[in-house]
């Protein structure tokens, strides 16, 4: 990995880190590119077509960059560096948002394989790590996300990608730039990626304020020193706590296709674990699971001792500080108490009126039905569907009937994106019993309208199992307090509905 930078919304970069090769004109080519890409997918209306660049984007590299490159690496290997050849002109180190400008305004040279643009957006950032060597792209990219999760936790505390702003890199930009010093070196190699050890060494904002209140800026080395000494990277050693308490959220994520009849013509049960702590001092853990057998290709946490799990199918381990992603898992519902996955917990129905439809008009009818038990509801009901290049938008009502034993339904909006020729149908909340019917016409050119066979429905059970997974005891060793514990269980789904 040569490095990574951010971008703002309007595409200008705000923060780089180191990169191998010092020439400073070397990310710039880049961001050029990277920017070039994000003009390419905009569409003639003015509608950035994002969900079109892909998360890995191949660019050839320049014959002078590649040399200085080649020429970098030979005086790496014998110690030495010569200043002429890490020269570069004032030119060269301009960035400009001028397509024409820049690096890439240069004669053409010739192109050389071998570069590619890792690259994530969240909010109105976006953050791209070129790679220059022969990697598997799913360690930049999951690197990406532990940044931006760091970045998140130091700067707004949660994980809302809207929050992720220009303005609040800028005004942390002394912060941002020291978390990624300590995450990636000049070499492109990860270093520390666990939050709670990062802490330790870069203060968050808040103490950081606290600190220069209190006794001044010359503490913040020597608190930086100090803790270092915890034994254990994703925890603190002077964690505490006035209430103590340890939850779990067991999540279960299902996906696939389902034809007209409600017929599941292929299902994935995946599961993921998830922990939230708040204990004082340094806690052991052991949780046994109700049915763990049913849970296959599973990958833990570093917390997690593995050999007592392959052993006897326990967790044990010391838990992270805060909220944290334990373990993912696939699920085998047809070995648990459960054989509910088989069967999906809303039946959606498709109609068109072909034979009714008018010049600039095809009559639809979507209807969805909850199948869920009476205690439970459908919630974030989420249901797209692609009309074709002739639709123009849509002309649609909602209609409730059924028994509304589960609070109801609430009936959402409904959305025409014209940049994608997409329907969105947004439902907060469907309780059991109850149907929804969302009725009405396509508007279209004249052509005849061609909208795809197959609908994209999402949901979410909140204190539901499909598997029947659960923890059946969890006990907290090593401490003498006892914690307040709790368990959740929800399932979130996203099927592909034929019709």
């Amino acid at each position: 990995m040569d490095g990574l930078f951010i971008l703002g919304a309007q595409g200008r970069p705000i923060v780089l880190s180191r990169f191998r090769n010092r020439r400073l004109a070397y990310p710039l080519m880049f961001v050029d590119h990277m920017n070039n890409a994000l003009r390419a997918c905009a569409s003639g209306d003015g509608f950035s077509q994002d969900r079109a660049l892909p998360p890995v984007l191949a660019m050839p590299l320049h014959q002078d960059i590649a040399d200085v490159q080649s020429v970098s690496s030979e005086e790496a290997s014998e110690g030495s560096a010569s200043p002429e050849h890490l020269h570069s002109s004032a030119d060269d180190n301009v960035w400009s948002t001028d397509a024409a400008a820049g690096p890439s305004a240069e004669a053409e040279p010739r192109a050389l394989p071998g570069a590619v643009l890792c690259q994530i957006k969240v909010g109105e950032l976006r953050f791209v790590m070129p790679i220059t060597r022969n990697i598997d792209p799913l360690v930049p990219l999951c690197f990406l996300h532990k940044v931006v999760a760091v970045l998140q936790e130091y700067l707004i505390g949660s994980g809302d990608a809207s929050c992720m702003t220009e303005e609040l890199i800028a005004n942390n930009f002394d912060i941002v730039y020291q978390l990624l010093e300590e995450m990636l070196d000049g070499d492109g190699n990860v270093l520390i990626t666990e939050v709670n050890l990062l802490k330790d060494i870069v203060l968050p904002p808040s103490w950081l304020d606290r600190l220069v209140q209190t006794v001044g800026l010359g503490s913040q080395t020597e608190q930086g020193r100090t803790s270092l000494a915890s034994p254990i990277p994703w925890r603190g050693r002077h964690a505490k706590y006035t209430k103590n308490e340890i939850f779990f959220d067991f999540i279960e994520h299902i996906s696939g296709i389902v034809d007209r009849h409600g017929t599941p013509v292929v299902l994935d049960l995946q599961g993921q674990l998830e922990c939230s702590a708040k204990l004082s001092g340094m806690p052991e853990l052991t949780v046994h699971l109700n049915t763990p057998k049913i849970m296959h290709d599973s990958a833990w946490h570093p917390c997690i001792r593995v050999k007592k799990w392959n052993a006897a199918h326990i967790l044990n381990f010391i838990p992270p500080d805060g909220t944290v992603e334990l373990g993912t898992y696939r699920l085998d519902a047809a070995l648990g108490k459960s054989a509910r996955s088989s069967v999906p917990p809303l039946h959606v129905h498709v109609r068109l009126d072909r034979h009714r439809a008018n010049p600039g008009m095809l009559p639809f009818e979507i209807a969805i039905e909850s199948r869920v038990e009476p205690q439970l509801a459908l919630h974030a009901v989420l249901v797209e569907w692609q009309l074709g290049d002739a639709a123009l938008g849509v002309d649609a009502s909602v209609h409730e009937h059924g028994t509304f034993a589960s609070g109801g339904i609430e009936q959402g909006t409904v959305v025409f994106d014209r940049a994608q020729r997409l329907l969105r149908w947004n439902i907060s909340r469907l309780g059991a019993h109850s149907s929804i019917t969302l009725r009405g016409a396509v508007l279209t050119t004249g052509e005849t309208c061609h909208p795809l066979y197959a609908l994209q429905v999402h949901f979410r059970v909140p204190s539901h199992s499909l598997s029947g997974l659960r923890a059946s005891t969890i006990h907290v060793e090593k401490e003498a307090y006892t914690p307040a514990k709790g368990v959740r269980n929800s399932v979130v789904g996203a099927l592909e509905w034929r019709y």
